[in-house]
């Protein structure tokens, strides 16, 4: 199974109350919402506030106490699957550092629809998987993640490449390009003439224009049907700027490309 979630939970401890040493089966992350504690593993002593969420691994001794003045008060998830690894991985590169920064307090309110999700697994299992990626999306990606990460104009350039092949058959805007990418229009303008020569609307119309062809040339999908798959408002507006783009209409190009095949296997 890629994903599931064993268990989760909340508690408001009590002074001193602590944990451990055990070891878990599976990943758990604690969610604290008020207070103070510490966490220890072989790795490490940390001090973990409110705002901040710690991680247990699999097979790892673990203990942690709530502070004797200011106790915390915590929500957590147990989980597990084959992309558990990479998805703790995003937050927790490091084993010596397993606390990380909450960036967005409604964890806790995505928490309390896990929780009401969680009862009835077999019928909620699509709706609890949901909470449970909004929850671990609230958590701040730790710099040696960050520093991971593609940078740079050569690193925008290839992700906001990779948004407009996965979304050029929706009907986007080079501002929804650039608000993904993390940069004003202006920007991810001059990234595309120094890395491509052309705008990136125009990189836009002759990717989706590419995508148009092939689907011309390798299937037998009616001309509406490939205009709407590849981002165009209706199949009139596609049939124009296919003839402006190569001087022959999409059924045109359909029967050219065909013939050549039929002449190219004789």
């Amino acid at each position: 199974m890629k994903m599931k979630i064993y268990y989760c939970g909340k508690q408001a401890c009590e002074k001193g109350h602590f944990f451990g040493p055990a070891v878990r089966t599976q990943y758990l992350i604690h969610f604290v919402m008020k207070g103070k504690g510490i966490y220890k593993t072989e790795y490490g002593h940390y001090e973990v506030h409110e705002g901040e969420a710690f991680l247990i691994r699999p097979e790892e001794r673990t203990y942690y106490k709530a502070d004797s003045e200011d106790p915390w008060s915590y929500a957590w998830v147990a989980f597990n699957g084959e992309e558990a690894a990479a998805l703790v991985s995003r937050y927790y590169p490091d084993i010596h550092h397993p606390v990380c920064a909450i960036g967005e307090m409604d964890v806790f309110h995505y928490f309390e629809k896990l929780l009401g999700s969680f009862g009835n697994v077999a019928e909620n299992r699509e709706r609890v998987l949901g909470y449970f990626y909004l929850i671990v999306s609230c958590l701040t990606r730790s710099a040696s993640a960050v520093d991971r990460s593609p940078v740079g104009e050569e690193g925008y350039y290839r992700k906001a490449c990779a948004f407009i092949r996965h979304n050029y058959s929706y009907q986007i805007q080079i501002r929804d390009v650039a608000g993904y990418v993390g940069i004003d229009r202006t920007y991810l303008y001059r990234i595309f003439m120094n890395q491509t020569g052309e705008s990136p609307k125009q990189y836009l119309s002759q990717y989706r224009l590419s995508e148009a062809k092939e689907m011309l040339y390798n299937t037998e999908y009616q001309i509406t049907e490939i205009a709407y798959s590849c981002g165009y408002h209706d199949s009139s507006a596609f049939c124009r700027h296919f003839q402006k783009e190569m001087g022959m209409t999409p059924a045109e190009y359909r029967r050219m490309r065909k013939h050549k095949m039929k002449n190219d296997e004789e």
